[in-house]
């Protein structure tokens, strides 16, 4: 397929520009030049961004990259000074890059996103700037002095669809940042005063707004005399202001970047060595680029002196006009380049030294560093594996490596003779197992099953009977949750709005908790919604009951999950998601009853009042960074606040999904279990969950929630009840 490249940088302003030509085979292959910013509309906005605060934005940004409604490409942050450069068939295009925190409302928290698209051309470097500005829909209220003059007290609650915010006398100048629902872009602006005369006052007004955009409400209260009559009247001015606009760019340079390139113009990867057969005579040459000039260039290796070379280390920037003559008689010229678009140096490696350094057998490794005036440094390996052999064994990828499976790999370095196949065997074993491989280009792989869980292998690869080198690698242990079988429980205090209280948690006395529930925030109300029960069982003496209930008068889900209950906020909860877990388990089984019950509470049509409930059980494992929360880091926190609600969403495009490996889910519509319990097999999905390139990836993570109510994070649902027994992860 014909591809082209684009190269991003992290966050918010991705400014990328096309190479000059030159008369060199680098030119042909373009550079990068990268800025980054911010654009919040600092002369409006009131608080604009710190230097701290937009490197943490940087570092947290996340850009994705889509042909037409499929994502190809994804990244989450990156450190500052690095590049990423992306190779994309040839095609039309479209990148996001978003910031910030996407919360319903909040006065600190701000979203920011830009979208641009763009296509793709063969073999050539596209040039594209992405704006990032305020996404968010911006709310202030300015108070005028007629207001004291007739309220002792005053505010405004503004309200959207999901969440609010109170604006008072002692807030002002505040800025909220609203995240407006497309499907309805409504405020309603409630104003509330306690006049000097007693009683109450309210105003409501009803505004229709639009993303990055300011809205400012001045309120004031002016006469409305009429002849005899006198009056007053409350005035609300709204002034409008768009926030795309005015740029604050925080330059972010790039680390030099460093390429290998053979004599015909095709790029060598650094990232994997370099195998070459013995007398090869091919020259070779290393550029570095970089936005600023290099103050350093070092190359070592501990055998340059055996192949001729002055010495074993070269410092080219700083070299002398004699040092830079004797390295290039001996085989290796030192260049620099100079364009609008940065620098760049190249050091050849001549055909005649290359010949020299592959006369044998060996594993040679160049170390490459470079610094540049802005104190940015890269170092890189060079590493030129030498042999006769015709196929070259390469390390496996450990996300190709499951509990049974395993993708093998090898390259071509030169025509072979034989049959290719692989050969593996459990480390300590003496015999082998051979399996066909397959040929593209030059790479072979292989695919083998059966394999032990948790065990190491040794394999190879073979042209005909000669075989190459040996590499290993282990397979993935069988995970299982701990008490999946829920015989053990116990009861401790936790804080509630009303003192301490008991509550009901799911692991063995000694051991660490695994499973938790919703008890800690039910127990404000002396309840538990999730408890053991021997009603119906599988095996042992009995299974978990998840009971939704009404608590404290909202609907309060009976619910399990892998994870910790972090806290009740008032009445809400924040929960801590996801336990360890390396393995990647095809199926999530149970035994499972489900009595649905008529919804008492609706919400916003995912379920209404008078529907029949629905319970679900879903599973995940995944990579999410983690997410610190008051000193403690979990891999995914949730807020079910209306105000701050972040919750988990499965669509690969999402913040959560994006970290999703593999998912499967089962959602109770109607009464299961027949007379007792019956079994319950939850496939996942790993194919809609690969890396860009179309790879599996290795998880950190899994979760597995259930849920006698499914919208109950909505605090929606009816009085269903939903038992589980004898759970079970199943592996290939």
């Amino acid at each position: 397929m014909k591809t082209g490249k684009i190269f991003l940088a992290c966050m918010c302003c991705l400014s990328l520009f096309s190479a000059c030509k030159e008369e060199n085979d680098w030119a042909e292959q373009g550079t990068l030049s990268l800025s980054v910013g911010l654009s919040d509309k600092v002369t409006v906005v009131s608080r604009s961004l710190s230097e701290e605060e937009s490197t943490a934005l940087s570092k947290n940004s996340r850009i994705r990259i889509y042909n037409g409604e499929t994502l190809v490409w994804k990244q989450a942050g990156m450190a500052e000074g690095a590049s990423t450069e992306v190779t994309l068939p040839v095609g039309s295009y479209a990148v996001r890059v978003t910031a910030g925190d996407s919360v319903a409302a909040d006065f600190e928290k701000r979203f920011f996103e830009g979208k641009k698209e763009f296509a793709i051309a063969r073999g050539e470097v596209t040039p594209l700037n992405v704006n990032c500005a305020i996404a968010n829909t911006v709310v202030a209220v300015n108070w005028d002095e007629s207001l004291d003059e007739v309220f002792d007290s005053y505010q405004v609650t503004v309200k959207s669809a999901t969440g609010e915010l109170v604006y008072t006398t002692e807030n002002t100048g505040a800025k909220g940042y609203f995240s407006v629902p497309q499907t309805d872009n409504r405020l309603t602006c409630t104003f509330s005063a306690t006049p000097k005369s007693g009683g109450t006052f309210t105003n409501e007004y009803s505004l229709e707004v639009n993303p990055s955009t300011l809205y400012t409400l001045n309120y004031n209260f002016k006469n409305t005399a009429s002849g005899s009559t006198g009056g007053a009247a409350l005035s609300v001015k709204v002034d409008t202001t768009p926030l795309a606009e005015n740029t604050e760019e925080f330059v972010l340079l790039q680390r030099p970047k460093i390429t290998c390139m053979d004599e015909v113009g095709e790029e060598v990867s650094l990232d994997a060595p370099l195998s070459l057969e013995t007398g090869v005579k091919k020259a070779y040459t290393l550029w570095v680029s970089t936005s600023s000039s290099l103050t350093s260039l070092r190359l070592q290796n501990a055998r340059f002196t055996d192949w001729g070379l002055p010495a074993d280390e070269c410092e080219f920037v700083s070299a002398t006009t004699e040092e830079a003559e004797s390295w290039k008689a001996a085989g290796v010229t030192f260049q620099q380049y100079v364009s609008e678009q940065g620098n760049r140096y190249s050091v050849e490696f001549s055909a005649d030294l290359m010949a020299k350094m592959t006369a044998q057998e060996a594993n040679l490794l160049t170390v490459i560093e470079a610094t540049d005036t802005n104190q940015k440094t890269r170092k890189t390996e060079w590493n030129i594996i030498v042999s006769n052999t015709t196929v070259v064994t390469d390390e496996v990828d450990p996300a190709e490596v499951w509990t049974s499976k395993a993708t093998l790999r090898a390259t071509i370095a030169k025509e072979p003779s034989g049959t290719l196949k692989f050969r593996y065997r459990k480390q300590g074993d003496t015999s082998w197992t051979e399996v066909e491989a397959t040929r593209a280009g030059n790479e072979v792989t292989a695919q083998i099953d059966g394999l032990t869980p948790g065990t190491t292998y040794e394999y190879q690869v073979m042209d005909g009977n000669m075989a190459s080198a040996t590499c290993t690698f282990d397979t993935d242990e069988e995970f299982q949750p701990d008490n999946a079988s829920f015989e053990y429980s116990q009861t401790q205090k936790v804080n509630t709005l009303l003192g301490q209280k008991d509550a009901l948690f799911f692991f063995e006395e000694g051991k660490e908790m695994w499973w938790d529930t919703g008890n800690t925030g039910s127990a404000t109300a002396g309840k538990n919604i999730t408890k053991l029960d021997n009603s119906y069982k599988h095996s042992g003496s009995s299974s978990i009951l998840l009971a939704t209930e009404s608590v404290v008068g909202k609907i309060a889900a009976g619910n399990l999950f892998a994870g910790k209950y972090i806290k009740t906020d008032f009445t809400d909860g924040v929960l801590g998601w996801g336990r360890p877990c390396q393995s990647r388990p095809k199926q999530l089984k149970m035994y499972v009853r489900y009595i649905p019950s008529k919804v008492t509470k609706g919400y916003d049509g995912l379920i209404n009042e008078g529907d029949m409930d629905k319970g679900i059980i879903y599973v995940a494992v995944g990579d999410w960074p983690g997410e610190e929360y008051e000193g403690t880091t979990y891999p995914f926190v949730v807020k079910t606040k209306s105000s701050e609600r972040k919750l988990f969403d499965k669509s690969p495009a999402s913040e959560c999904g994006q970290h999703i490996i593999g998912y499967g889910e089962r959602i109770f519509e109607e009464e299961f279990g027949g007379e007792g319990m019956a079994e319950v097999a939850i496939d996942l999905d790993y194919d809609s969950y690969l890396d860009a390139s179309g790879k599996p990836r290795k998880p950190t993570t899994i979760m597995i929630v259930a849920s006698a109510s499914q919208y109950g994070d909505y605090f929606a649902g009816g009085l269903s009840k939903m038992w589980i027994d004898d759970m079970e992860l199943i592996y290939e």
